[in-house]
């Protein structure tokens, strides 16, 4: 990397439109874990026999973990971008322009994540199962307990196949990664379902935003690609959500608004030079 290129492309300054730049973990997080460890060690410890408060104390056992995983994840991943020959983004047949580009994965789910959603579908299930027994003994009641337990145990078990899923498509040689590629001639965003691929010139406008408000949610940053209609595939705009990649979202940020409004550096992307830019701005990236 050269002197030319970093003055050239600076790391952008932290959009005003995603608030504070620098989101802390949910430590209120681990005071409700102690909290709940606390109450299921006193449930164990006094419970004098009685099988129902030793698997209740269980459960707020494992509602402590969750809570405890919620906690000490980091808000924002931390690592870099590299590079990679574009022909491992599309599938076997396919073509894009890019010969060489830049790639950020998402953020695989960790184990620990894995394994307690796994166990809170299992034990949701149990207790869906436990529910229907009690109600056709002649507690009806018990069926809107099944209900709800159910519903969440579809949830969890929903999370922890796509949790797997992930991980496998991370971990596994020759499967294309999800995530974001930035290249000489485009954007190239890999999906599950889906690649798409902008040219920077069907980019007419890089935006800052948060994603829609909604009750017990944190908004989160969402870069919004606005994209010509010539060009467009279904939708004139394409979303980005930075937070969900395993570099900082101003890195997200600085690359994509960078080199959209200078095209004269594009050609880096594919490059050694390209990498070094990048994995400064990541170093220089504010901390948690």
């Amino acid at each position: 990397m050269t002197a030319e290129h970093a003055a050239l492309l600076p790391l952008e300054r932290w959009p005003s439109a995603w608030g504070e730049p620098r989101p802390r973990r949910i430590t209120g997080m681990l005071w409700v874990a102690v909290a709940l460890w606390a109450v299921a060690a006193v449930m164990i410890v006094f419970a004098e026999g009685s099988a129902g408060r030793v698997w209740s104390g269980a459960v707020l056992v494992l509602f402590g973990a969750t809570a405890l995983l919620v906690a000490v994840r980091r808000p924002f991943g931390r690592g870099r971008m590299r590079l990679i020959e574009a022909s491992r983004l599309v599938r076997a047949g396919s073509q894009v322009p890019e010969v060489r580009a830049l790639f950020v994965a998402e953020r695989p789910a960790g184990v620990v994540t894995m394994v307690l959603s796994t166990v809170w579908a299992l034990v949701l299930t149990a207790a869906t199962a436990v529910a229907v027994h009690i109600g056709f003994a002649g507690r009806p009641q018990a069926f809107l307990g099944a209900v709800a337990m159910g519903f969440l145990a579809v949830l969890f078990a929903f999370v922890s196949v796509r949790a797997v899923v992930a991980r496998f498509r991370f971990d596994s040689f020759g499967r294309r990664r999800v995530g974001l590629a930035l290249g000489p001639h485009g954007v190239t965003i890999v999906r599950v379902t889906e690649t798409v691929h902008l040219p920077w010139e069907a980019i007419r406008a890089v935006e800052a935003d948060l994603t829609a408000p909604r009750r017990g949610m944190e908004q989160r940053p969402v870069i919004r690609l606005r994209v010509d209609p010539k060009h467009a595939i279904g939708s004139a705009t394409v979303t980005v959500l930075p937070a969900a990649l395993q570099v900082h979202p101003l890195v997200v940020w600085s690359a994509l608004r960078g080199f959209h409004r200078t095209p004269s550096a594009r050609a880096m992307l594919g490059t050694q030079a390209g990498q070094e830019l990048l994995g400064a701005w990541s170093a220089a990236a504010p901390g948690e």
